[in-house]
C-alpha cells in the first residue's frame, strides 16, 4: 500500500507553494493526505476549492470528535468561531456572524481609513529616523494591525504590545500549556474591559455589542466576540504586510511602478493577497470536516472526513490565472482570489484588511525608496509552530 503524502510539505523557499503541492495539483484536484496524525482530503484547484468554500455540507466542527487530533491552539481557534461543537455549530456560528458583520459597517470602515493612514505615516516616519539596519516587522508590520484592532475594540494603545504577544501565544501549536495560559490572559483582559465599558461605553465594537438585544448578551459572550475580532483580525494582516514587502522586493519593476503610481496600490494588494504564502504553507490551508457525503471531481468525501482547502495553491492555479506565478499589477479582470475564503464564511474583516494593506503599500516605497533586505532572504525564519505562520524579524536598510 502506497504511503500517503504528509502535510506540511517541505518548501525550499520562504515564499510560495511547496513543489509537492504543485505536483499534486497537476495530478488532480483532490488527493488523500496525512496531517497531524489523521487522514484528510487535500483540495488544490481553484474551481473545486471555491465551490467547497461555499458548500454548507462542509463545516468547522468534526461530526466524530473522538477521531480528532487537533492541537490546543487549533481547538481554541475553532471555539472562537463557534465551530468546535457539531451539535451547536449550525446555530451558533451564524449568530456570531450576525452580531459581528454590522460592526464592520461601511461607515466605520470609512472612519477607520483616515486613522489607519495616520498610523502608517507615523510608523514610517519613526522607521525612517531609526538606526539601520532596522526591523520592518517590529517597526511597521506588527504595530499597525495591533493599533487598528485596539481602535476597533476600544483597547488602550498602551496595552497593544501585551495584546499582540497574547495573540501569538494563543496560536502557538508547539506548547499547549503556553497556548492555554496566554489565551486565558486574553479572556481575562477582555472580560474586564467589557465590564468597564458597561459603565463607560465608547465608540467601539465592544460598546456596541453591549447595547444590542437590549443589553441581553453576557459579558463572557461579548468577550468571546471581541477575542474573535482580536485573534482573527490581527495576525493575518501582520503576515501579509511582511510577505507583501518581500514580494515587492522580489519584483523590482513592479515595485518601481507602485512607487511612481500609488494609485496602483489596490492592485498590488490583490496580488499580495493572492501570492502571500509563507514557509510550508501553514497560512494558506483552510481545515473543514464533511457534515454529509460530498462528491468532488469524482471523489466521494464521506461524512466526518477531514478536508484541507488549499487556498494558496488555488490562487496560483494556472487554470484560473494565466502566468499565475507572476506578480502583475496589470492583470486584466482577474478572478476573485480566495485569500479571504468564499461563501457563507467569507472573512468578515476583509474590507478592513484591504484598507490597512492599501495604506501601507501606497506609502512604503515612496517614503523609503531605497528599502531593501539587510540579510539574505533565505536567512529569514518562518515560524512554522504558529497556526498563522509569519516572521518575527525582517531586517532592512533604506
Amino acid at each position: 500500500m502506497m504511503e500517503l503524502p504528509t502535510l506540511p510539505f517541505d518548501n525550499p523557499s520562504i515564499i510560495g507553494i511547496a513543489p509537492q503541492m504543485r505536483a499534486l495539483q497537476q495530478e488532480g484536484p483532490v488527493t488523500k493526505v496525512r496531517i497531524g496524525g489523521e487522514e484528510a482530503w487535500l483540495v488544490t484547484r481553484y474551481t473545486e476549492v471555491r465551490k467547497l468554500l461555499a458548500d454548507r455540507r462542509l463545516g468547522l466542527s468534526n461530526p466524530y470528535p473522538e477521531r480528532s487530533t487537533k492541537s490546543t491552539a487549533r481547538s481554541t481557534m475553532m471555539a472562537l468561531m463557534a465551530g468546535d461543537d457539531y451539535d451547536t455549530e449550525a446555530t451558533e456560528h451564524p449568530q456570531l456572524r450576525e452580531l459581528l458583520v454590522p460592526r464592520f459597517s461601511t461607515r466605520r470602515m470609512r472612519l477607520m481609513k483616515a486613522r489607519i493612514e495616520h498610523h502608517v505615516d507615523e510608523l514610517l516616519d519613526q522607521l525612517a529616523d531609526s538606526t539601520q539596519p532596522a526591523d520592518l516587522h517590529r517597526a511597521l508590520s506588527f504595530p499597525l494591525p495591533t493599533m487598528v484592532v485596539c481602535d476597533l475594540l476600544g483597547v488602550p494603545l498602551a496595552d497593544r504590545e501585551r495584546f499582540g504577544q497574547w495573540a501569538r501565544g494563543t496560536f502557538d501549536q508547539s506548547d499547549s500549556q503556553h497556548s492555554v495560559n496566554t489565551f486565558q490572559q486574553v479572556v481575562d483582559y477582555t472580560t474586564e474591559l467589557v465590564a468597564r465599558k458597561r459603565i463607560e461605553p465608547g465608540d467601539d465594537i465592544l460598546s456596541e455589542l453591549i447595547a444590542v438585544k437590549d443589553g441581553a448578551l453576557s459579558d463572557a459572550y461579548i468577550a468571546q466576540l471581541g477575542n474573535a475580532v482580536l485573534l482573527f483580525g490581527y495576525e493575518t494582516t501582520i503576515v501579509r504586510i511582511d510577505l507583501g514587502t518581500l514580494l515587492l522586493l522580489r519584483n523590482p519593476a513592479q515595485r518601481a511602478q507602485l512607487a511612481e503610481n500609488p494609485e496602483l496600490a489596490p492592485a498590488a494588494v490583490e496580488e499580495i493577497l493572492r501570492l502571500a504564502v509563507g514557509g510550508k504553507g501553514s497560512n494558506a490551508l483552510i481545515p473543514r470536516y464533511a457534515h454529509s457525503d460530498i462528491t468532488v471531481a469524482g471523489t466521494v468525501i464521506r461524512t466526518g472526513d477531514a478536508v484541507m482547502l488549499a487556498i494558496g495553491a488555488a490562487n496560483i492555479d494556472g487554470r484560473a490565472y494565466p502566468d499565475s506565478d507572476l506578480f502583475d499589477l496589470a492583470r486584466v479582470k482577474p478572478k476573485s482570489h480566495l485569500a479571504f475564503g468564499h461563501g457563507t464564511r467569507h472573512c468578515i474583516g476583509r474590507v478592513l484588511a484591504r484598507i490597512e494593506l492599501t495604506a501601507v503599500f501606497e506609502r512604503l516605497f515612496r517614503r523609503l525608496p531605497n528599502l531593501q533586505l539587510a540579510v539574505p532572504e533565505e536567512s529569514l525564519r518562518w515560524q512554522e509552530h504558529r497556526i498563522t505562520g509569519g516572521f518575527d524579524e525582517i531586517p532592512v536598510t533604506f
